[in-house]
């Protein structure tokens, strides 16, 4: 999530300070990655360059980076027309200390959010792919490995205690991931606090 943010912050802020060509350029490549079935190109680079946590992390980073960089972009296209911008432009303050000194800052409950809520896809996505045994190498444990040791009817039936605990800590987590985004979201949101 740290990797998918670096590379998503930078390039929406990028794409939404400068406009024009940039912006066109990088929203389409941002679009491009969009239009990719997620799974199936996860599926297809564990299976073409293995299973590793290294190989996991790359392609969850690399395939939803778009999804933070639209919502960074569109926060900064609304921010650079405001008058502080405005008041930094006839300073002479640089482009780069604008971007990450003045806008990013008015940015980040946006992107605590989007991580928080992004983290509990991500461990979503990681229990799949482990189970489907195309995550993480089984002698590291992960819960997707755990619970891929379910896959026979007799541990099914008679060793609950296999796949019970990794599910219900799945389950714990995802909402726990989820619900520590809403609150943080209910408590940023300046429209909830009247």
């Amino acid at each position: 999530m740290a990797v998918e943010c670096v590379l998503g912050v930078v390039l929406g802020g990028i794409s939404g300070f400068y406009g024009g060509i940039i912006d066109a350029i990088i929203m389409r490549i941002a679009e491009m990655f969009m239009s990719f079935p997620f799974m199936i190109i996860c599926i297809t680079f564990a299976a073409v360059f293995g299973n590793s946590i290294h190989n996991l992390i790359f392609v969850l980073a690399v395939l939803n980076w778009p999804n933070i960089a639209r919502i960074v972009r569109g926060q900064i296209l609304i921010l650079r027309e405001m008058e502080y911008m405005e008041a930094c432009e006839a300073l002479g303050i640089s482009d780069i200390r604008r971007i990450f000194k003045h806008l990013l800052p008015n940015v980040s409950a946006y992107i605590i959010v989007y991580a928080t809520l992004g983290m509990a896809s991500v461990i979503l996505v990681e229990t799949s792919l482990s189970f489907l045994g195309l995550g993480v190498s089984p002698p590291t444990p992960t819960w997707g490995n755990m619970i891929q040791e379910a896959r026979n009817m007799l541990i099914i039936q008679q060793r609950w205690w296999y796949w019970v605990p990794p599910g219900i800590i799945i389950f714990i987590s995802v909402m726990c991931f989820n619900i520590l985004g809403d609150g943080i979201r209910d408590a940023i949101d300046p429209k909830m606090k009247r």
